[in-house]
């Protein structure tokens, strides 16, 4: 189902209502702000958190003098009818909005209700920092029951910020020639999303969460095409997706109860990727390679045909307390939710994130090379490498409990930024650089545990 309606009733609602935006009442309390009644902001603000509520509409309106910033050090909430505008110089580019984490996924952005954000030619930062200082800082925008986000020519810096957004219950999205902005989509429940112009960058993650699928990719060969899926997917598919003349990038995840059947049209350098989330049942998983791919990847689970995956496709993740065994891989990102326990060996762990953040969860990674962004742990979580090559990735330990443990191997440097080069090689998938990681060798930081024993060029 397109929402094309939906969005001219949207614009059409903040037309009507822009007008009649007034300074009447903002209500401060220790920095934070709760917006009640309509209010409009001219110049730069930095506040702590932000609530807009009830039928008010805050208009951040930047369009007439240029370089301006609405920083928050907070989490931005709408509920209710509320509206959030905030509009940016098109001609300069210049302005900003900033949620300003001091680290991943510090604060949230979330609508709910029937409430409203709007960005219209206007940068978004995740962070104050550069990825020099801080490495990529990654939060999540979370769309709830019927409210909605409409992007419009803005902008957002992958290399520093990436926001994710998960989009549930009934609510929607609508893109136009915009940049980043989520960074990566996720389709759930029946939401609806729309993206449009040749311009719009963009990643799209499609949930099929049980049941028997079958998809057929569309041709993505050119600089724009146009597609439409949902229901007509499979089983427990309730979202609607639609690209009109556009060129995002195309995402499947594939949940423990769903099956998969994939047929693509071998599209250089790549046409879909992957989130395979473990089953109920303990499995081993040998050779997720990249490129192109015919025949059945995991039983009884995914068959991929005619289909070339691009130099960065395989994510794992583990919702179960089954455990899963993967070897002679090349996979972006690992992440653990439940208590399942994860080994990998002889890999290529790439660019994003490793995560073990469920009660009694683990990851241990043998004889690999690892270039994460970010290798975090929470709860009592623990991960363990051995005798592996570690690119300067972050470490981290959210909890206390939690731990990090490095035996043998080496500590290498995160090269710096190289435009002469793409980060990673398109054959192999391996990088020539993380430019989500500050250059460098690892680094630590957290109240758990993290020690390394007998590894080359550990300085802790």
């Amino acid at each position: 189902m397109r929402i094309n309606r939906s969005v001219d009733f949207f614009c059409a609602v903040f037309l009507l209502y822009a007008t009649a935006c007034s300074t009447e009442k903002i209500t401060a309390l220790n920095g934070d702000l709760i917006i009640t009644e309509n209010r409009a902001i001219v110049t730069s603000e930095t506040i702590a958190s932000l609530t807009v509520k009830g039928n008010a509409i805050l208009t951040i309106d930047y369009t007439a003098t240029p370089e301006n910033s609405f920083v928050v050090k907070g989490n931005v909430l709408l509920q209710d009818n509320a509206q959030l505008i905030i509009l940016g110089n098109k001609n300069l580019m210049n302005d900003a909005f900033v949620i300003a984490n001091e680290f991943s996924s510090q604060y949230t952005l979330t609508t709910k209700d029937n409430s409203l954000i709007k960005l219209e030619n206007i940068g978004l930062r995740t962070q104050t920092g550069t990825v020099a200082e801080k490495g990529n800082i990654y939060m999540s925008y979370d769309a709830l029951d019927n409210s909605s986000m409409i992007i419009d020519g803005a902008k957002l810096d992958n290399e520093s910020s990436w926001l994710l957004g998960n989009f549930r219950n009934k609510s929607k999205l609508a893109i136009t020639n915009s940049v980043y902005i989520p960074t990566e989509i996720y389709l759930n429940d029946s939401c609806s999303v729309s993206i449009n112009g040749a311009d719009t960058q963009t990643g799209l993650w499609m949930a099929l969460t049980s049941g028997a699928h079958t998809v057929q990719l569309p041709n993505v060969s050119t600089n724009s095409w146009s597609w439409t899926a949902g229901k007509n997917l499979g089983a427990g598919v309730n979202w609607s997706l639609s690209v009109i003349n556009s060129h995002p990038g195309l995402g499947v995840q594939l949940f423990p109860n769903a099956s998969a059947s994939i047929t693509g049209n071998n599209v250089a350098p790549g046409e879909v990727a992957i989130s395979y989330f473990v089953s109920n049942n303990n499995e081993t998983i040998n050779d997720l390679k990249i490129g192109l791919q015919n025949g059945i990847i995991v039983p009884n689970r995914l068959r991929l045909t005619n289909v070339r995956l691009g130099p960065i496709a395989w994510q794992i993740y583990s919702l179960t307390s089954a455990s899963l065994t993967i070897n002679n891989s090349t996979i972006n990102e690992i992440g653990i939710v439940g208590d399942g326990n994860v080994t990998v060996n002889n890999s290529l762990l790439q660019l994003a994130v490793l995560a073990c953040y469920g009660q009694n969860s683990s990851l241990t990674v043998n004889n690999s090379d690892v270039w994460n962004q970010s290798i975090e742990t929470n709860s009592n979580g623990k991960i363990t490498f051995t005798n592996c090559d570690i690119y300067g990735s972050q470490f981290v330990t959210r909890s206390a409990q939690s731990a990090i443990a490095i035996n043998g191997g080496s500590f290498k440097n995160n090269p710096p930024i190289d435009r002469t080069k793409t980060f990673v090689d398109v054959i192999s998938g391996y990088p020539n650089y993380n430019p989500f990681s500050a250059p460098g060798p690892p680094k630590k930081s957290g109240p758990g545990s993290i020690t390394c024993v007998g590894v080359a060029n550990c300085n802790w």
